[in-house]
């Protein structure tokens, strides 16, 4: 008999575009497999159908604007028509991002029952893409369970299950998750007028990594001056020499020079802790993730390999891949493999910041705008441009005595380059 399917609600009065339709007329289709892709600011969703089939026609082309009820296709059921009153699709997955960003690590099981079958692939069934943030936030699948009426496990359960975990301050060893309770919002509108604007896809996903990594990681930061005066100089006697090689001779991109030779000779700094064994994973790489403010968000491109490259090709690599990042046109693995992470807001101002460290690294640097100051040299004062910094570590990994080594050979540098090739 003919069916009809309409689009699950995305949210309430939210539309979407369809990305990608993954069937065609004539195909067999089984309940719950995803029939297309469809795209909000917020998020990728598959859209899964509610019975079993064969597709007659489809209703809508990729690029389309959809909502709530909208008829995506009409294919011919095996078997009887569904109920006159069906029960709602099952809620659409969620499904990752094109870009990267830090993730969670292992979440303690829930409270209430897990399914008979264990997180393998036989007897339950799991989304792909499910499957994959599962094992990148080390959550044992045979400890979510399903949507009510769903017979699978979906992104969005597993998402959903760590956020659980967060809030009502469930963790396993080594997570130290605080036991926050959400509170409601006040009514703001009985002051006044307000506005409410969903946030951007990459602000869900930050929010969520961050809140996680704060909330995981036992912060510590601690700051420096460095006087790059010197520095300074020499960047604008070769930043002409660079351009002509393609790149654009920054204090990002010397600092990221800097930190390669750093993190060589500290690289507990270039690590990621494995708190299920209780193991410090030290990287033979040198990956920097540079945070780069963008039109979407804050995102974080990284430069690889970059122990291994010359201060021109670092500048030369940092100014494409900021580019295609200010421009939305990373490449699928832009964002991935970052070993450690710097933040530069000097070009906005600011005279000290406190990030947050990117899980699973275990230290962040940053740096705000270098300004003139007045320095005693032994007999008078001069002028000295002096650029502060800050290092947030994760106190598992790291002390705080290491830490200020950390900066002071950073310092030592950034004052006298040569220092950084001994």
């Amino acid at each position: 008999m003919a069916y009809e399917f309409k689009l699950p609600s995305l949210g309430d009065g939210v539309t979407g575009k369809v990305l990608e339709i993954l069937v065609k007329p004539g195909d067999k289709v089984s309940k719950e497999q995803i029939v297309l892709i469809v795209g909000t600011d917020k998020v990728d969703a598959e859209m899964p159908v509610d019975a079993d089939g064969i597709i007659e026609e489809i209703l809508v082309k990729t690029g389309d604007e959809v909502t709530d009820g909208t008829l995506v296709l009409r294919m011919k059921t095996d078997g009887a028509a569904p109920a006159a009153s069906p029960e709602p699709p099952a809620a659409p997955t969620m499904t990752a991002p094109a870009t990267p960003t830090p993730a969670a690590t292992a979440a303690a099981p829930a409270p209430e029952p897990a399914p008979a079958k264990t997180g393998s692939s036989e007897g339950l069934r799991v989304s792909p893409l499910a499957r994959k943030r599962a094992k990148e936030l080390g959550v044992n699948l045979s400890d979510i369970r399903p949507a009510e009426g769903a017979s699978r496990i979906s992104y969005k359960d597993v998402v959903d299950f760590v956020k659980r975990k967060i809030d009502t301050g469930g963790g396993s060893s080594g997570a130290g998750s605080a036991g926050t309770v959400r509170k409601p919002l006040p009514n703001f509108e009985k002051f006044g007028a307000v506005e409410r604007q969903p946030l951007s896809r990459i602000g869900v996903l930050t929010a969520e990594n961050m809140h996680y990594a704060f909330n995981t990681i036992p912060h510590a930061w601690i700051s420096e001056k460095a006087d790059i005066t010197r520095l300074e100089q020499l960047r604008q006697q070769y930043k002409d020499t660079v351009k002509a090689a393609g790149g654009n001779l920054t204090t990002t991109a010397i600092v990221t020079k800097a930190l390669c030779s750093v993190l060589r000779k500290m690289p507990q700094f270039n690590a990621s802790l494995d708190d299920a064994t209780n193991e410090v994973i030290f990287k033979k790489f040198v990956n920097i993730g540079i945070a780069v403010d963008t039109p979407r968000g804050l995102l974080v491109p990284v430069i690889r390999n970059c122990d291994q490259k010359s201060l021109t090709e670092i500048a030369i690599d940092l100014t494409d891949i900021s580019t295609r990042t200010r421009d939305g046109k990373n490449k699928p693995d832009d964002l991935d493999g970052g070993t450690f992470t710097l933040s530069n807001i000097g070009g906005i101002g600011g005279t000290n910041m406190l990030s947050i460290v990117n899980w699973p690294q275990v230290a962040i640097l940053s740096m705000t705008a270098a300004t003139m100051e007045a320095h005693w040299n032994g007999s008078s004062f001069e002028p000295r441009l002096m650029m502060p910094m800050t290092i947030g570590w994760d106190h598992r990994v790291i002390n705080g005595a290491d830490a200020a080594r950390f900066l002071v050979e950073l310092k030592k540098i950034l004052e006298e380059p040569f220092l950084g090739w001994l």
